[in-house]
């Protein structure tokens, strides 16, 4: 970590760390920050800690890492901004590349998110300037850096869920939809919870690690719901739909479109 501290490279915190890093504005700031935990990586290499001994990761890894200015080239799960791949409307594949990491602009989106989510009001449910959304959407799509901290949490949010309903066939995948409603079929809540880790377990794995880390920033919210107003309810009315859907959702009459809706939720 020592090493780490004295140069210019992507930081990967656990989310407890994420506000100090983002608090870091320059490599002084990052001195004076509390130590970073290093967080395992998605891979199963060992890490070494701090008496030497080594630690096997055992599961995915719950962290994000926010991008810092760098004159070099791009962090790793930055995408290449001479490949001119467009971050919204491709698959996760494709965008993580075969390390599965998540691009660093949807790092960014949800590393900021889970530091200011959880005290902005309505966070997910209100609107954001549609003009600003078209042009970050814009200049994310470019690959070209994006410093998000300056946007509005709002805007933030919206550009997030943008990113979900583009994803072809959704996180959540639509090959899938008929295996997620039929779990919600069981009576008993540990079958249904059983049912719906057994779907999971199905999906693509660039699409599980971001479920993951969007469960991870969404439950963060709602524990802060007094402020947030934004329970685990509203946050799945609000976010749900974008996850999940089948594939001739737009074909269907809107009422069998508003009970899929509510199903998804």
């Amino acid at each position: 970590m020592k090493v780490l501290s004295s140069c210019n490279t992507s930081k990967t915190l656990n989310a407890g760390n994420m506000e100090s890093l983002i608090e870091c504005q320059s490599e002084a700031d990052a001195q004076k920050c509390p130590p970073l935990v290093p967080a395992e990586s998605e891979d199963g290499h060992c890490h070494s800690a701090a008496d030497g001994t080594k630690k096997r990761k055992t599961v995915i890894s719950q962290s994000f890492t926010l991008r810092r200015s760098s004159a070099s080239g791009n962090s790793p799960g930055q995408l290449d901004s001479g490949a001119k791949i467009a971050l919204f409307g491709q698959p996760l594949a494709v965008l993580c590349g075969e390390d599965d990491t998540l691009p660093q602009p949807v790092q960014d989106l949800l590393a900021i998110l889970y530091m200011k989510g959880p005290t902005t009001e309505g966070i997910f449910r209100k609107a954001a300037n549609e003009k600003a959304r078209k042009e970050l959407k814009e200049d994310l799509n470019k690959g070209g850096n994006v410093d998000l901290k300056s946007k509005s949490v709002h805007l933030l949010a919206v550009v997030l869920k943008d990113f979900l309903r583009n994803i072809p066939s959704k996180l959540l995948s639509a090959d899938l939809y008929d295996k997620w409603m039929q779990a919600l079929e069981k009576s008993n809540k540990q079958e249904k919870l059983q049912e719906l880790k057994e779907v999971a377990a199905q999906l693509p794995r660039p699409n599980l690690v971001l479920l993951k880390h969007l469960l991870s920033l969404l439950h963060h919210i709602s524990q802060n719901a007094e402020i947030s107003r934004m329970d685990s309810s509203n946050l799945a009315i609000c976010v749900g739909p974008n996850m999940l859907s089948p594939e001739t959702d737009n074909a269907l009459p809107l009422e069998v479109q508003k009970e899929i809706n509510d199903k998804v939720c």
